[in-house]
């Protein structure tokens, strides 16, 4: 089916709440990287915790579009991390607009997926957080391939 949508893995806000033998200590001291992805996937926000780990299920090297320099594999990582309460019942969690430095090359990126590259214990290194859909194949020549977020933030939960 391929991508159509952006969504925060369910298994990610649980991992937040237990966080003994996971490795989280909290995203505001954690890495926190992005990973950019062609095609060939199917995003599933409600996917088995097991699966929603960088490089695991349907986030693997395979499907990740990457540039020798700027935008390797595994991504990179977001800078100024912000968590907000930016209304009544509103949390949210941003960070900088992320660019790859220098001339890039890519072609048929799709969409991202933001991960804490920290996580190392529990059922998944490396876990999921969210997924983006740029709304269709985006690509670069000889130029800066930068993800420009939503003024509401990465994720962005209601209470």
């Amino acid at each position: 089916m391929a991508w159509s949508g952006s969504a925060i893995f369910r298994e990610w806000p649980i991992t937040m709440f237990q966080s003994a033998g996971t490795g989280f200590t909290g995203l505001d001291s954690d890495t926190v990287k992005v990973s950019l992805h062609n095609n060939s996937i199917t995003p599933d926000k409600d996917a088995a915790v097991g699966s929603t780990g960088f490089n695991a299920g349907q986030w693997s090297t395979t499907n990740e579009v990457t540039d020798a320099t700027n935008w390797v594999s595994g991504g990179r990582s977001l800078a100024s991390k912000t968590f907000t309460t930016p209304s009544t019942g509103v949390a949210m969690f941003d960070a900088a607009d992320l660019a790859g430095g220098g001339a890039v090359t890519l072609s048929n990126v799709y969409g991202c997926f933001v991960y804490d590259d920290t996580i190392s214990g529990g059922t998944v290194a490396k876990q999921g957080i969210c997924f983006n859909y740029f709304g269709g194949a985006q690509s670069v020549t000889a130029g800066t391939f930068t993800v420009v977020w939503n003024s509401s933030g990465i994720a962005r939960f209601t209470v």
